[in-house]
C-alpha cells in the first residue's frame, strides 16, 4: 500500500504546545478541555456519497479517541448547511460562528479514480475563518481508503497538539480462528483485521519491530514453543531460536538489530540477548529463580523484567549488559508483564493481589506513583503504549469473552476496541505510526 501526499498550503501559524501530562487518572475533571470541531460528510462527487460519509465517520472516531477534541454533532451544525461542495470558499463561517460550537471545521473532497482514493482536506479555524492545514491525500488501493482520513487525523492532532496522533498505527494479536491462534494485524481501531500466520497451531504474543515491518512471536507450528520473526511484506517466518526448553518473551532493542528473549538452555528461564537473524546469543542474567518479560526501554540501554529473586514476580529494571539491577515496583501482590512508554517516562504492568484479580497499572520509570488504571474485569493483562504514550491497550475479559481494551491514562477513559465480534483475542502489541510509504 501507499499512501501519497502532498501539501495544498497552510497558512503561518504556531501550533499549541502540548505539555506532557504526569500518569494520573481524572475521571471526574472539573472542566472538559477538549476541543470543540466539526466533521461533516466529505464533498463527494455525485454516486459517491458513501465514501464521504465513511472517511467523516473514520476522522470522527480517530479525533474524539485522540482525548484531544469534542466532536460537534451534526444536530449542533448550522441549521441551513446542506453539505459541502467541491469547493471550499463555499463555506459560511459566519454562520458556523453564531450557530455551533465548533471551534475548528474539518472540510474534505473526496473521490474515487479507479482503484484509487483522492482527498483533499483541510482544516479550518472557524473563529478567523481561515486554514490552518492543508493536504491532498491519495491512496492507490480502494481498500486502503480509511488510511486517507487515519493520516489526516494525525496532522489535525500534531498542529493542535505540538504532537502527531497515532490514528495511522497499527496492532498486533493472537487471535482465536476455527479453534487455532493465529498472529492477526489490524489498525489501530480494529478495522482491516486480517491474519499473517496460518500455522494452524498456537502463535502468541506477537512483538512488532520498531519499524514495523516484522513482527517475533512464540509458536507450536513446530511441536514445541519456538521464536519466530515474520516479514510482513514477504509473509515469510524465520526462526529465532529453537533451543531446548523455554523460548519466549521477544522484545525488540530501539534499533531493530537485536532483540531480548528468555531461555531456559540451563534449566532455569533466564534473559538473553540475540541478534534478529538469531546469531550472536549473550546471556545477561544469572538467577536459578525465574527471570521473564523483558522490554527495553526506548533509549535501549535499559530493560525491565519480572523476576522472582525478592519473593513474589516483581519488576525490575537492568543495564542493557544485565547490570545494576534495581527493584521498582512494591505494590504488594504479584507484578509483572511490563511494558516502557515510547517517550520512556512510564512503565505499564499488571498488578495481582488475592481477591482483586488481574489489573493494569502505570508508574513513573523510577517506581514513583504507581496508578491503577483498570477498576473492572477480573482479568487484564498484557499492556503496551501506543506511540503518543497517552494510550494503553490490554486484554480484559470484562465482557465475558477475552478481547482488547484500551486505556487512556490521563483521562481514564476506557473503551472496547471495535469490530471484534465474538472471537478471542489476547496478547495485543501496539505498533509505531506508519509512513505514507508503508
Amino acid at each position: 500500500m501507499r499512501v501519497f501526499v502532498a501539501f495544498l498550503f497552510v497558512l503561518s501559524a504556531a501550533p499549541l504546545a502540548g505539555a506532557q501530562q504526569p500518569v494520573r487518572i481524572e475521571l471526574d475533571r472539573p472542566m472538559d478541555h477538549r476541543i470543540p470541531i466539526a466533521v461533516p460528510p466529505f464533498a463527494t462527487p455525485e454516486g459517491q456519497e458513501d465514501l464521504g460519509r465513511e472517511l467523516a465517520e473514520v476522522m470522527e472516531y480517530d479525533l474524539e479517541f485522540s482525548g484531544h477534541f469534542q466532536i460537534v454533532p451534526q444536530g449542533e451544525f448550522p441549521p441551513d448547511f446542506q453539505g459541502f461542495t467541491s469547493d471550499a470558499t463555499d463555506i459560511n463561517f459566519s454562520r458556523w460562528r453564531e450557530d455551533s460550537s465548533a471551534e475548528y471545521l474539518v472540510y474534505a473532497y473526496a473521490r474515487r479514480e479507479g482503484e484509487a482514493v483522492v482527498a483533499e482536506c483541510r482544516l479550518f479555524d472557524v473563529i478567523d475563518g481561515v486554514q490552518v492545514v492543508g493536504k491532498r491525500l491519495s491512496t492507490d488501493n480502494a481498500e486502503w481508503s480509511r488510511q486517507v482520513a487515519h493520516q489526516f487525523a494525525d496532522e489535525i492532532v500534531l498542529y493542535l497538539t505540538g504532537e502527531l496522533g497515532i490514528a495511522t498505527s497499527q496492532i498486533a494479536f493472537s487471535g482465536v480462528r476455527d479453534g487455532n491462534k493465529e498472529i492477526f494485524v489490524a489498525d489501530y481501531d480494529g478495522h482491516r483485521q486480517r491474519a499473517v500466520t496460518n500455522h494452524n497451531s498456537i502463535s502468541i504474543r506477537p512483538k512488532m519491530s520498531p519499524s514495523g515491518d516484522r513482527i517475533a512471536y512464540v509458536s507450536y507450528k513446530d511441536r514445541f514453543p519456538f521464536l519466530y520473526i515474520l516479514t510482513l511484506s514477504t509473509g515469510e517466518s524465520a526462526p529465532l531460536s529453537r533451543r531446548v526448553g523455554l523460548n519466549a518473551s521477544p522484545s525488540w532493542a530501539p534499533d531493530g538489530e537485536s532483540l531480548a528473549i528468555v531461555l531456559s538452555v540451563d534449566g532455569h528461564p533466564n534473559i538473553y540477548l540475540i541478534d534478529a537473524d538469531g546469531s550472536n546469543l549473550r546471556q545477561l542474567t544469572h538467577e536459578r529463580l525465574v527471570d521473564s518479560s523483558p522490554t527495553f526501554h526506548p533509549s535501549g540501554d535499559r530493560i525491565a523484567f519480572v523476576s522472582q529473586r525478592s519473593g513474589p514476580p516483581q519488576i525490575f529494571v537492568m543495564d542493557r549488559d544485565g547490570g545494576n539491577v534495581r527493584r521498582v515496583s512494591f505494590q504488594g501482590g504479584s507484578s509483572y508483564d511490563p511494558a516502557w512508554s515510547p517517550n520512556g517516562q512510564y512503565l505499564a504492568y499488571v498488578v495481582s493481589r488475592p481477591g482483586e484479580g488481574y489489573h493494569i497499572y502505570a508508574m513513573e520509570a523510577n517506581g514513583a506513583n504507581p496508578q491503577r488504571l483498570t477498576t473492572t474485569g477480573r482479568t487484564n493483562e498484557s499492556p503496551s503504549w501506543s506511540a503518543d504514550s497517552r494510550h494503553v491497550i490490554f486484554t480484559s475479559n470484562r465482557g465475558g469473552q477475552q478481547q482488547m481494551w484500551t486505556v487512556n491514562v490521563e483521562t481514564g477513559d476506557v473503551r472496547q476496541v471495535p469490530n471484534q465480534g465474538n472471537a478471542r483475542n489476547e496478547g495485543p502489541n501496539w505498533g509505531p505510526r506508519r509512513h505514507p510509504s508503508n
